[in-house]
């Protein structure tokens, strides 16, 4: 969906520098907001969606990618989550 707005945009801007810093940040807001952990790894395993989602053709071809993509960023929220609470003790 996010090249709806940005046709020009880089396939690789999105997935190793817009998403991860989304990522952190919901890890963040999990961490010190009123966010539930397990509803942040949730909306980061539906992250991806953002820029393999263009059309059903697109989804359909990707869906491994978004499975894997999905994981690996619900893993960065759970580390950046903990993290923060190692930090503070």
């Amino acid at each position: 969906m996010i090249y709806w707005f940005y046709s020009g945009l880089n396939p690789m801007i999105p997935v190793f520098i817009i998403c991860p810093i989304i990522v952190i940040l919901i890890g963040t807001m999990a961490h010190f907001g009123k966010l539930n952990l397990v509803l942040g790894m949730c909306i980061s395993f539906l992250l991806p969606l953002l820029f393999i989602a263009v059309n059903a053709a697109t989804f359909k071809a990707n869906i491994g990618a978004w499975i894997i993509y999905g994981i690996g960023y619900s893993i960065i929220t759970l580390i950046v989550y903990k993290f923060l609470g190692f930090l503070k003790k």
